[in-house]
């Protein structure tokens, strides 16, 4: 169970820190640093001795130290951290020093992430304007992460959508459901201890997957609503794609994020999404979380498709002009998609037209579950 740190706990962290570059460090003297800090009315008192090769970290006071500082731990934090200019922290009387102060030049200054070699994936112009740089893709993967995967629903309102761009470039299916995939356990021994590759790497089917995945130009993620967002073994998926970053943090097109660890420039995204209710708004939480991966993924989100009353208008008989109408703008929605890299305006009004509900709908839809009650029907 992790705790708060105390401020000694900090001290020799820091120092520990510094370590690392004070071999190197051109102004390495023999010497004590000697600290008095106050904090939340406890003192602490600790100091930091040199050699000519090493800085150590030790509690109490040195009977002779070369220089000491004497404010709160707060006010020495920012000191270090140079937020606090010491001549304003002297005239403040945020800070008193005592003896030769000039001896603070054995701590080393030099940015610890200057030798970190970090991988450049920088945002690209396609990221910023995919339709403007559109090319066609070459090859297409829709995941259906349908647990029910050919059985579902889903897998229904997919078929003509996949068959338009079909007509245009390969598609791939592939049920996700029919994947093994552990979900993360969050121990980043994929980004500390063998980088880029999961605990689970010879155990399930992840790794096998994320290769195929990686072949695609344009990646179509399918699937219902569970619990107001996505299902279980999507998010599976997404979390154990954190092996396939590296963990620093690099300036993105909006925010920080992740660099890659495998890049493919022009890849890009959609959205498919169906769910029973009768509003839109129940899509809201998927749009949030897909803007914010397309966004980390530095994959352009090209297309949405949410389809409401998605079981109400299949079984619905005075819906089925609708249904067909659908049925038909979702492979024109193909076609576009893979054409320009954008839907038309008219062909969404369609797909997402509002099933206008009232009453005796909500009659209906309550009499069909309670029918199949019992049945053991699961491929309803």
């Amino acid at each position: 169970m992790k705790a708060v740190l105390s401020p000694l706990l900090v001290m020799e962290k820091m120092v520990e820190k510094l370590q690392q570059k004070y071999p190197l460090h051109e102004k390495k003297a023999e010497g004590i640093i000697q600290f008095h800090l106050k904090h939340q009315n406890e003192n602490i008192d600790c100091y930091i001795k040199s050699d000519l090769d090493t800085l150590s970290f030790h509690e109490g006071i040195d009977s002779n130290p070369t220089v000491s500082v004497k404010s709160t731990f707060y006010n020495w934090l920012d000191l270090a951290g140079g937020k606090l200019n010491p001549v304003l922290g002297v005239l403040t009387g945020k800070l008193k020093f005592k003896g030769d102060t000039s001896f603070f030049k054995i701590l080393p200054k030099k940015s610890f992430i200057d030798d970190l070699n970090i991988p450049e994936d920088p945002v690209t112009r396609f990221e910023k304007n995919p339709v403007k740089y559109w090319t066609k893709p070459t090859k297409v993967i829709v995941l259906n992460a349908s647990p029910r995967a050919e059985n579902g629903y889903t897998d229904f309102y997919l078929n003509p959508f996949i068959k338009g761009m079909s007509k245009k470039t390969e598609v791939e299916l592939i049920h996700l459901s029919k994947y093994n995939i552990n979900p993360c356990k969050g121990c980043f021994s994929c980004w500390m201890n063998v980088p880029g590759q999961c605990v689970y790497h010879e155990s399930d089917d992840f790794n096998k997957l994320a290769e195929k995945m990686f072949e695609a130009d344009l990646t179509v993620y399918a699937f219902p609503i569970y619990a107001d967002s996505m299902p279980g073994i999507l998010k599976n998926y997404f979390d154990r794609s954190v092996s396939r970053a590296y963990p620093y943090m690099i300036e993105g097109l909006q925010r920080v994020r992740h660099p890659r660890r495998y890049i493919n420039k022009n890849h890009s995204m959609v959205v498919f999404s169906i769910c029973g209710f009768f509003e839109s708004i129940n899509f809201e939480p998927i749009r949030a979380y897909f803007k914010a991966l397309a966004h980390n993924r530095h994959t352009p989100l090209i297309g949405e498709i949410y389809r409401t009353t998605a079981v109400g208008i299949y079984g619905n008989p005075f819906a089925y002009k609708m249904m067909n109408n659908i049925v038909k703008s979702l492979e024109d929605a193909g076609e576009e998609i893979i054409d320009s890299g954008k839907f038309k305006r008219k062909t969404l009004k369609v797909i997402n037209q509002k099933f206008k509900n009232d009453i005796k709908d909500l009659v209906k839809i309550n009499e069909w579950w309670n029918e199949k009650k019992g049945t053991k029907d699961y491929n309803y």
